[in-house]
Order: C-alpha cells, then sequence, then structure tokens
C-alpha cells in the first residue's frame, strides 16, 4: 500500500513540473492580446461580459427543460406543449388522443359485449356468430390502440422540437431587450453600442 501512495506522489509531482514547465504566466497575463490597449477598453468589456452574464442568467431562469417537457408528454400528451407556451399544438395533441382512447373503448366494449353473448350461447349457429361478429370490434379497437400509440409518441418527439424552438425565441427575445438597452438618445445623437 505504501508503495503504491508513493508511486501516486512520484507522477503527481513529476506531471505538476512538466505543466509548470510548459505554463508561461507572461503569455497568459498579456493584455494585449486580447486587443486591449488601453483600461478602458478593458473596462468596456468587463462591463460588456457582465451584462451579458445578466442575459444569461435571464435565459437560465426561463428556459424550459426538454426532458421535464419530454415526460409530461409521457404522461399527458400535450402538457409538455402546454408548458412550452405552444398551446394550440397541445390542444389538439390532447384532443386527438381523447377522441382515438374513446374510438378504441367503444370498439372494445363491442367486442366484449359480443364476446359475452358467444360465451353464454349454445347453439353452434350462434356460438359461431357470436365469434365472427367480437372479431371486428376487436380488431379496430387494437388498431386504434394502436394509432393512439403512434400520436402519443410524436407527440413526446414533437415536445423536444417545441421546447427547442420555445427555447431559442426566449433567447432572441433576451438578445434583442441587450439591444434595445446599446440603442441611446442623447443630447448629442443617437449612440449604437455594439
Amino acid at each position: 500500500m505504501k508503495k503504491i501512495m508513493f508511486l501516486i506522489l512520484l507522477f503527481s509531482k513529476i506531471s505538476l513540473y512538466i505543466c509548470a514547465e510548459q505554463f508561461d504566466i507572461n503569455k497568459f497575463s498579456d493584455p494585449h492580446k486580447y486587443g486591449w490597449d488601453s483600461e478602458t477598453l478593458r473596462k468596456e468589456y468587463r462591463q460588456q461580459l457582465e451584462e451579458r452574464q445578466k442575459l444569461l442568467q435571464i435565459y437560465q431562469l426561463n428556459k424550459q427543460s426538454v426532458t421535464l417537457n419530454m415526460i409530461r408528454s409521457a404522461v399527458a400528451p400535450g402538457w409538455g406543449h402546454i408548458s412550452a407556451k405552444s398551446y394550440t399544438k397541445g390542444q389538439i395533441f390532447v384532443g386527438i388522443q381523447i377522441v382515438l382512447l374513446g374510438t378504441t373503448y367503444y370498439f372494445y366494449d363491442q367486442a366484449m359485449d359480443k364476446y359475452d353473448k358467444y360465451k353464454a350461447a349454445t347453439q353452434i349457429d350462434d356460438i359461431n356468430q357470436f365469434y365472427n361478429d367480437a372479431q371486428t370490434p376487436y380488431r379496430l379497437s387494437q388498431s386504434f390502440l394502436g394509432l393512439s400509440a403512434l400520436v402519443w409518441i410524436y407527440s413526446i418527439y414533437d415536445s423536444i422540437l417545441e421546447t427547442n424552438r420555445y427555447n431559442n425565441q426566449l433567447w432572441n427575445d433576451v438578445h434583442k431587450e441587450y439591444r434595445k438597452q446599446y440603442l441611446s438618445l442623447s443630447p448629442t445623437g443617437i449612440t449604437l453600442h455594439f
């Protein structure tokens, strides 16, 4: 155990020595490489950097989580869209899902009604007729259930797209507000800061 610790310490010491030898403090601290020829340029850059950090904080506070909206859409289709402020799409997905699940239930109920008659029948002709009559609504209910699952999966995928669209629009709005702050009217004229 002592040998392993000794080797780790030796290796770390050698790697620190190699890194320290390659690091040049003069190149790192040279302000002229950034185009800062004067103290005022450095202060202006620092102010711009602080303002951009404020913009990023505003964006971070208001942006939507793609994962959370995906989970919302997995729980209830359209919820992720509504959360991302895409109300129309969210309502359409909710409506389509209700119609598809309602149709699925309707045909499944018909199939089970005919299947109950099939189980209660005693004549061979009635047994065959009720069984055949139960097959069509059952297949239709399964088809609508599959279609409902496809719509559900697509709503999850589309909630990802809508959340990204919302986040992009949010960034554009925040950036536009930032640009408005740099257009100012003063007694000497209009000033536009870039």
